[in-house]
């Protein structure tokens, strides 16, 4: 073992303990860990359930084992046999959880995913400890993920795991692992390796390396706003299309909120239902502003922001209260659809809070009262249908077309009245009833073998200690919610309530009885997530979009977050301003989320009156980029030299005249006028020069990071050459490759905006010019570097 394996290890072990968690955890032959002893990492986190995340399993990683024996068997090895982790895994499995959660602060579902990776890099290292991994285990693991599902994101998942967990913090004997993150010798292989390596490029919001952002209508990073045709048909669902279910308008409502306001998709779930507030706006004589023209009042939304210092408290994540504006335009709209919410989950929110009140499932009876079987059978499972009776179908259409609950008032009417038998009941009960684990009665309460299921009863309080002991799952969510005051809030104070584990309308397109149902809580931000993906069959476009193409549509939910910010910088909205809106800790957060073209951000800066009439459409585009401090170049400095010798008019005459392009290299901007004197050094500015200025492209980080990786492969190769084989062509290699490795590295650690080389040399001047006409000269030019 390693010191720094130890001193990880070791490390998360103290913040486990700290937290009174236990390490050794026992789990049975397959890996399974017993129930009472998981580790619940939504609850370690301080987060509001659901969905709770467990610790549950030290066995294989199903889907990728049975690659990897799919993987040994082409190479000829014999198929590994499926056992838990030994136990220096089982640590460094535990340990990368705690590091992701309490010391990245990255939340449980995140943490999971590394974990994952180690888990299955684990079955590929058997008895090889984690610090003596070798090079062909990391291999054969790989091109197992490789074919695990067909996007390759699992595969970038697993290298990402090697790079950032084992090689970043030394924890393996065998540096640098994550280059054996290569495919083997098959067309499959190098096939799912491609499409890795194109998911790489999607996740760095690069779908086109390999072509420059040259033109002023690119955008940048364009991949993290929503694709336009996902986009405009899930607004189209959600404020067009009638829900077909309960569930369906809760979600509707959410993502409605998320389209108008760009909050997270968390923060909207967790709207607490007093969430509506007013600000009042008076002139100085303390009468309404709108009597001289100006807002009497606006609307904002009460709501608990996420990624916030103030939100991490002692024992986890508190909530931490903020206000979001709502736009006038937009405040019927917001308004309309809260009222509808807080009307709809009504029932829902009543029995919660008789259920945090009383601690009992079934509020609404005494624990001994008897309840005929078919209301037990639909306050337990929701379902509205108990019996065999033919329904009027325009009943039920008039009920999803309205969630009308008086509507299934006259369902449940026209069932009681009648005769046909009360199957769907009988059939829930008689599991229970046969294993002994629920007593059916009659009207007088004696517990008998044969009823007719219209006069069956159920004790309450036997119905109670079932579901308590039989459906965990199912169990109402009563637990409340820290604020950063100290504060508690529960479910039912939430504008969003969902049934729990509503199987009747999500497996069956059954009809829900929301005012009837037991078991209501939070939803979860995965349940938004995965209506909004194309290829769940509970995806909103499966089920409302208007034709094939749209029903195969996805969106990422957080995506309209960025679509807000970029359109808001767009039009010219002031940046401290969008900063406050999103409850971003800084102003150069938001830019993250800045996907305007080149084009667009020009647009708003202004230019000089005199500039308008005086510059072409090519130079009035560069003096805006001078204006914002994006490029430089001999041009850019003379321009501000004569501008400040001679005045703006001047100026902008040799600005006019000189400048005839934007040029975009893959390294920077530069500004020159190629036409007349092109530069000697083009496309070769990351090697020291003086002009070259960082931008925002993300294509120009991955051509550098390219760049890197390419060079440092050659001094690799160079280094290695025998020394008897080195001459003094080979010393001269070395020492250029390093000095372009050296100023390749600096340009990378450049903030956007700035010159990595602000006192290098000017590689745009003619070699001739800068040569001299001895051959002194040409040696101090040669030791300049140059």
């Amino acid at each position: 073992m390693n010191a720094s394996f130890a001193a990880y290890v070791a490390s998360a072990r103290v913040l486990a303990e700290g937290r009174g968690l236990k390490w050794d955890l026992p789990c049975d032959d397959a890996g399974r860990i017993a129930r009472e002893s998981r580790w619940d990492l939504t609850a370690l986190v301080g987060m509001i359930p659901p969905p709770s995340i467990h610790v549950s399993d030290f066995g294989v990683e199903n889907d990728a084992f049975g690659r990897l024996n799919e993987v040994r068997r082409q190479m000829g090895q014999p198929e590994l046999q499926a056992v838990p982790m030994g136990r220096s895994w089982r640590d460094l499995y535990l340990a990368v959880i705690i590091h992701q959660l309490l010391v990245r602060k990255n939340k449980p579902r995140s943490a999971l995913v590394p974990a994952r990776w180690i888990r299955h890099l684990a079955s590929a290292a058997g008895d090889t400890p984690p610090w003596a991994v070798t090079p062909d285990q990391v291999r054969q693991a790989y091109n197992a993920a490789l074919l695990v599902g067909d996007s390759g994101k699992n595969a970038l998942n697993f290298d990402m795991t090697v790079r950032t967990v084992l090689d970043d913090q030394h924890l393996a004997d065998t540096p640098a692992l994550a280059r054996f993150c290569v495919p083997l010798g098959s067309d499959s292989a190098r096939q799912s390796h491609e499409r890795s390596q194109g998911e790489r490029a999607r996740v760095n919001a690069s779908f086109e390396t390999n072509r420059l952002r040259s033109r002023l209508s690119e955008r940048k990073s364009a991949a993290k706003l929503p694709e336009e045709q996902a986009f405009w048909e899930m607004v189209r669902i959600v404020f067009t299309e009638t829900p077909r279910s309960f569930s369906d308008a809760i979600r509707f409502a959410i993502l409605k909120l998320g389209i108008i306001t760009g909050l997270r998709v968390g923060e909207v779930v967790l709207l607490p239902l007093d969430c509506r507030r007013w600000r009042e706006y008076v002139d100085a004589d303390g009468q309404p502003a709108g009597g001289k023209g100006g807002q009497s009042r606006s609307l904002m939304l009460r709501h608990f922001a996420e990624k916030q210092v103030e939100d991490e408290g002692v024992d986890g994540v508190c909530l931490y209260e903020n206000a979001h504006h709502i736009p006038p335009m937009f405040e019927e709209i917001v308004l309309q659809t809260l009222s509808t919410i807080e009307e709809l989950t009504a029932p829902l929110r009543r029995r919660l809070r008789r259920q945090v009140e009383t601690g009992r499932l079934f509020p609404e009876y005494p624990v001994d009262a008897l309840v005929p079987a078919h209301e037990m059978f639909t306050r337990l499972s929701g379902n509205a249908i108990f019996s065999n009776a033919e329904l009027p179908a325009g009943l039920e259409a008039r009920y999803r077309e309205t969630l009308d609950s008086g509507v299934l008032d006259e369902l449940r009417d026209i069932q009681l009245a009648g005769a046909a038998p009360f199957q769907p009941a009988s059939v829930f009960w008689l599991r229970p009833r046969k294993a002994g684990l629920i007593a059916i009665r009659n009207k007088a309460g004696e517990i008998v073998d044969r009823v007719e299921w219209r006069d069956a009863f159920l004790r309450v309080g036997d119905v109670e200690a079932y579901v308590r002991a039989n459906m965990p799952t199912k169990i109402p969510d009563l637990k409340p919610a820290t604020l950063t005051d100290g504060s508690l809030i529960y479910p039912h104070e939430l504008m969003f309530l969902m049934p729990i584990r509503n199987l009747i309308e999500g497996r069956n397109g059954g009809l829900l009885d929301p005012t009837r149902y037991f078991a209501a809580g939070r939803i979860s931000t995965f349940d938004i997530q995965v209506i909004l993906d194309g290829s769940q069959p509970e995806s909103i476009f499966r089920r409302y979009g208007a034709d094939d193409e749209d029903r195969q549509l996805s969106l990422n939910p957080h995506a309209l977050r960025h679509l807000q910010t970029t359109e808001l910088f767009r039009l010219g909205v002031a940046d401290t301003i969008i900063t406050k809106r999103f409850n971003r800790r800084s102003v150069a957060q938001s830019y993250e989320y800045d996907h305007r073209s080149l084009a667009e951000d020009l647009a708003n800066i202004d230019v000089p009156e005199p500039a308008e009439g005086a510059l072409s459409d090519n130079a009035r585009q560069v003096y805006r980029m001078i204006a914002a401090n994006k490029v430089s170049g001999p041009i850019i400095d003379e321009f501000r030299r004569i501008q400040h010798e001679h005045g703006d008019g001047v100026a902008f005459e040799y600005l006019n005249a000189e400048a005839d392009g934007l040029h975009v290299t893959p390294y920077g901007f530069c500004v020159n006028s190629f036409a007349v004197d092109p530069c000697p050094k083009h496309l070769e500015c990351f090697n020291g020069c003086r002009h070259l200025a960082r931008s925002e492209v993300d294509e120009e980080r991955e051509h550098l990071e390219r760049l890197r990786d390419r060079m440092a492969s050659v001094i690799t190769t160079l280094e290695a050459l025998p020394e008897h084989q080195r001459s003094v062509g080979w010393h001269n290699q070395i020492v250029h490759a390093r000095t372009r490795l050296a100023n390749i590295l600096t340009t990378l650690d450049t903030s956007p905006g700035q010159k990595p080389f602000p006192d290098g040399p000017d590689l745009y001047r003619p070699a001739e010019s800068r040569r001299g006409t001895s051959v002194l000269d040409t040696v101090t030019f040669l030791q300049d570097g140059l």
